[in-house]
């Protein structure tokens, strides 16, 4: 049995390794009566498989018990004197099966559960095979206690879902205590012993392998599940390093231009349905050309990858940093309020310009900077994510005609009209 605390509730959100498919697939190949399951599955298929079939077992042995007290009511006729010693008995039996449920239902039994269900089968077995010990030898047409431990272990053994080791230990003990019983019990007739024991030992050994089936049955599919599982884990994680490739700039690592075009629309819709702002910066690297040009396109690819990065690490963890094109890059702020763009802008300017990278393209002592248009809006009727892009597009440009190396942001509804553009200092 499994040592999980709760076992009423299969584990559901188990994670498998791919690592397990081999021994998944081996064991699935095997002709062994019962599948051997891999080390790192079995705790996770006894916990499941218990989980299964307790509420059927407490069906059954509740079925078995009231069957098994209802041969009391034969005794009044046949042999009253074991009216009294039957139903103290039965009672007992019927108390242990009472326990037994309400401990399950409230998932008190842990590993408790295999042993405590064998024994009230065998229990049931024991009583009836004392009761036909006790059974007097001129009561030799009532032999209802005899007849009914085969029934006892059909039911407990064949209907009963046990694993293979509580279904041999109950098979084993139920036909030895029958059998033994059959030849102390002075009510049954001697003719008539072999095909009683005949009769129980197929029962058991039916019981046993109908379990065996079952059970081979059962780690069969689950089996399968587990591999089922793990193929579509690992085909979701291939399709998410697809989407994640075409999501992804291939030169600088950030996102790109498709990534960000998407991003931006989804942004302003969870800002429209919210009635929350979207940020938007735009940066561009000042005298990219130049520098292109001095130190060829390996030196631009260095520059744009350590640009990208200097400024990535100045974004919060929910903005969207994204390559736009060539030397633009482009940040998304979700919730970001004006003032909030314009600070992470300014960071991002001074990280940049803090590195330090020479641009000798651009004059002996000039170093690789970056402008930037910074912009806010709220979603309004007035107003669109084009809108946005345009704000900060367009305060880019006065960064720019501003003499570089510098953010410039405002507030305004429409590019055209100056008179809503709120000036923000030059830093240089």
């Amino acid at each position: 049995m499994s040592g999980s605390k709760n076992l009423t509730k299969p584990p559901n959100d188990y994670k498998l390794s791919a690592g397990s498919l081999p021994e998944i697939t081996r064991a699935l190949n095997s002709s062994a009566w019962v599948i051997a399951l891999p080390t790192e599955l079995r705790p996770i298929y006894d916990t499941e498989h218990l989980a299964l079939r307790r509420g059927h077992n407490r069906r059954i042995m509740i079925i078995v018990t009231i069957i098994f007290d209802l041969f009391w009511l034969a005794q009044f006729k046949s042999v009253p004197t074991l009216v009294i010693p039957s139903l103290i008995f039965r009672a007992g039996m019927t108390t242990m099966l009472a326990a037994f449920v309400m401990l399950d239902v409230r998932d008190r039994l842990g590993r408790a559960y295999g042993p405590a269900l064998v024994t009230l089968a065998v229990m049931a077995t024991v009583i009836s095979a004392v009761l036909s010990i006790m059974t007097p030898a001129d009561s030799t047409t009532s032999m209802s206690d005899v007849r009914s431990i085969p029934l006892i272990l059909m039911g407990t053994g064949l209907i009963t879902r046990l694993t293979p080791a509580e279904v041999c230990c109950n098979a084993i003990i139920s036909v030895t205590v029958f059998v033994g019983s059959l030849f102390i019990a002075p009510s049954v007739p001697s003719g008539e012993l072999p095909s009683l024991i005949l009769m129980d030992a197929a029962i058991g050994a039916g019981a046993v392998l109908l379990n065996l089936k079952l059970e081979t049955r059962d780690r069969r599919v689950f089996l399968l599940q587990a591999s089922d599982r793990i193929n579509r884990a690992e085909l979701v994680a291939r399709n998410r390093g697809l989407l994640l490739e075409t999501q992804t700039d291939g030169l600088t690592g950030v996102a790109n231009r498709r990534c960000f075009d998407e991003m931006l629309s989804e942004s302003w819709q969870l800002a429209t349905e919210q009635h929350d702002s979207v940020g938007l910066i735009m940066i561009d690297i000042d005298h990219f050309k130049s520098f292109n040009d001095h130190y060829g396109h390996r030196g631009g690819d260095d520059c744009l990858r350590m640009v990208a990065a200097a400024a990535r690490r100045e974004a919060r963890n929910s903005d969207l940093f994204a390559r736009y094109g060539g030397e633009e890059f482009v940040v998304i702020l979700p919730g970001a309020r004006l003032d909030a763009v314009f600070t992470i802008a300014e960071r991002m300017r001074l990280a940049v310009e803090s590195m330090g990278l020479k641009n000798a393209g651009s004059g002996d002592n000039a170093i690789v900077t970056a402008s930037f248009g910074a912009a806010s809006m709220v979603p309004a009727p007035e107003n669109s994510s084009v809108a946005l892009f345009e704000a900060a597009d367009y305060n880019l440009y006065v960064a720019k005609r501003g003499g570089r190396n510098r953010v410039a942001a405002g507030d305004w509804r429409t590019p055209d009209d100056p008179a809503n553009i709120r000036k923000r200092p030059n830093h240089s």
